[in-house]
């Protein structure tokens, strides 16, 4: 057979399969785009595509129950099992985010679902790993005696999240983080204080993403109703508002210590302390030491070391205890 009578046989071979209806194959087996984020773009729309790109093995990662604690377990799976990347389906709610250089994220806006896909690059992008962080089957074995409110469920869900964050120590450790602020701000939003003080807490911890100041405010003022702790650090944002610099004035002072005085009224000595030290130092208002050994004294009571020693560095300076004084 002559040369060219090989290529249009071949030629003709070729045409044959794409009329027999096999080109979708052929298609799935070239690399889409050397580009990462042009590639996750079409293996998030086709299925095909994450047929062709997906290792054999691959890593699997997810969260089962042991005793009462979420328990991490790694395996290797010879293919993933039906429905595993539906996440990634364009009818999914789901938010994509593509992390440089070499994953993506899918997540929802209440920190109910969390996976993330590691690809690896060889001759094209493969999906080597897979972690399943969701929690809702965790939480529902957690809670099969005790039903949750929705609130609760949430607040529950964010602390996992952030213990497990705690103790992962890799790069999923950020994405953990964000989940449980997610979480929070779903459990706020339902009406958990609790969860309002955690949302706020882990955003100024700089550990989740940073909140906007005004929302930090709304979730400080809102928990500190109710939780003492949630008043104190709303004394401290209205001073510094998350930017900590020990050389500049308190922002604002006067709702600063006001909301000292809200924290205390609820029961809180550690924010009696802090009244006695402003009143003793002169630090929000002008000094008035008679006033700070007054709430130094309500710290005593509870039996607050820090209490003890004020009243009785005050008494040093012949500071004298008026009952008739009062710290609130």
């Amino acid at each position: 057979m002559t040369k060219n009578k090989r290529v249009r046989l071949l030629g003709f071979k070729g045409l044959t399969l794409l009329v027999c209806g096999l080109s979708s194959e052929a298609f799935a087996a070239q690399c889409p785009s050397d580009n990462f984020a042009e590639f996750v773009k079409a293996f998030s729309a086709k299925p095909e595509v994450r047929q062709a790109f997906t290792a054999s093995p691959v890593q699997k990662l997810k969260v089962a129950v042991d005793g009462n604690k979420p328990k991490v377990i790694q395996q290797k799976l010879p293919a993933l099992e039906a429905g595993e990347l539906n996440v990634l389906s364009t009818k999914s709610s789901l938010i994509l985010q593509v992390k440089l250089p070499n994953r993506l994220i899918a997540r929802d806006q209440a920190g109910e679902v969390l996976k993330i896909l590691t690809f690896k690059r060889s001759d094209c992008w493969v999906l080597s790993r897979v972690e399943d962080w969701s929690l809702e089957a965790v939480l529902d074995a957690q809670t099969q005696t005790t039903a949750l409110s929705p609130e609760d469920r949430a607040l529950h869900r964010g602390a996992m999240f952030n213990d497990l964050g705690i103790q992962v120590h890799s790069d999923s450790s950020a994405q953990l983080y964000e989940a449980a602020l997610n979480s929070y701000l779903d459990g706020a939003q339902k009406g958990s204080v609790q969860a309002a003080f955690a949302a706020a807490s882990i955003s100024l911890s700089g550990q989740a993403p940073e909140l906007a100041t005004s929302k930090i405010f709304d979730l400080l003022i809102t928990a500190s109703k109710k939780v003492p702790d949630a008043g104190i650090a709303l004394a401290g944002f209205y001073c510094d508002e998350g930017e900590h610099d020990e050389s500049r004035n308190c922002i604002n002072p006067q709702k600063s210590l006001a909301a000292l005085e809200g924290a205390a009224r609820l029961g809180s000595a550690d924010a009696l302390i802090q009244l006695g030290e402003s009143y003793e130092t002169g630090k929000l208002v002008a000094k008035d030491l008679p006033r700070a050994i007054a709430c130094y004294l309500g710290a005593e009571i509870s039996e607050h070391e820090t209490g003890t020693r004020g009243v009785e560095r005050l008494e040093t300076q012949g500071v004298v205890a008026n009952n008739s004084i009062h710290c609130l």
